[in-house]
């Protein structure tokens, strides 16, 4: 048997070829992907997703039409991706925003504040947590991951008493979630949610006076200290 090594066939591309010619097509998708999810943020955002065409978002993102359909399957699907990056998005702010606080009781508290506030005042969030059966399982694994490791954290300094730090988490976001929805069904106040955030906070172990302190405090960007 000959030991020579093959040869690539006349004219067959070069591996490093094949890999940078794929890295430059996924970077293209994904630049597209943005573009689509920017203009669909814009336009949903502004006439909300039921007033939305999906022509319009392909308009303002200036692609065709058939481009669309490369990423996204339906209207719901790119308002579902609109929500993910947003959720993660807050949830960077608010980690960004307790960076110096000293107090895991006051962080959970304005965390679900801020969040239950911000999804009554933005249209996308709040068509997506009334329509979508996605909305529990994507809450919980954007702002759901980070209240987890805020329990975790408040239960190991002895803040909370807790036994399983998991279902807790689970607790809280199935309510907040109930209380989103009829709160934006129109059957309920939006002050409801600090008394419904007292009544989690309780359920955490924290004493009845500063459950409703932190509950009730003017809720101000970056006031988790």
């Amino acid at each position: 048997m000959s030991s020579r090594k093959p040869h690539n066939q006349p004219g067959a591309p070069a591996p490093q070829a094949d890999a940078g010619a794929a890295t430059r097509n996924a970077k293209a998708r994904s630049r597209t992907r943005a573009k689509l999810i920017r203009a669909a943020r814009e336009v949903m955002g502004r006439q909300g997703i039921e007033a939305t065409a999906i022509g319009e978002i392909t308009e303002r993102a200036e692609l065709s039409l058939g481009s669309f359909y490369n990423y996204f399957s339906s209207k719901e699907a790119i308002a579902r991706a609109v929500f993910i990056e947003d959720a993660l998005a807050l949830a960077d702010l608010l980690d960004a925003e307790a960076a110096n606080s000293r107090d895991i009781v006051e962080q959970v508290g304005h965390n679900i504040r801020r969040t239950l506030h911000h999804a009554l005042h933005d249209p996308v969030w709040g068509w997506f947590f009334i329509h979508s059966a996605h909305s529990i399982n994507d809450l919980g694994a954007t702002l759901g991951s980070r209240l987890l490791r805020d329990l975790r954290s408040g239960a190991q300094q002895g803040s909370f008493a807790i036994a399983d730090a998991q279902a807790a988490a689970d607790c809280i976001i199935g309510g907040c979630l109930y209380l989103l929805r009829q709160i934006l069904e129109g059957e309920r106040q939006a002050s409801a949610i600090e008394g419904a955030v007292e009544f989690f906070l309780l359920g955490l172990g924290v004493a009845k006076e500063e459950a409703g302190r932190v509950a009730h405090r003017p809720l101000v960007a970056g006031s988790s200290a």
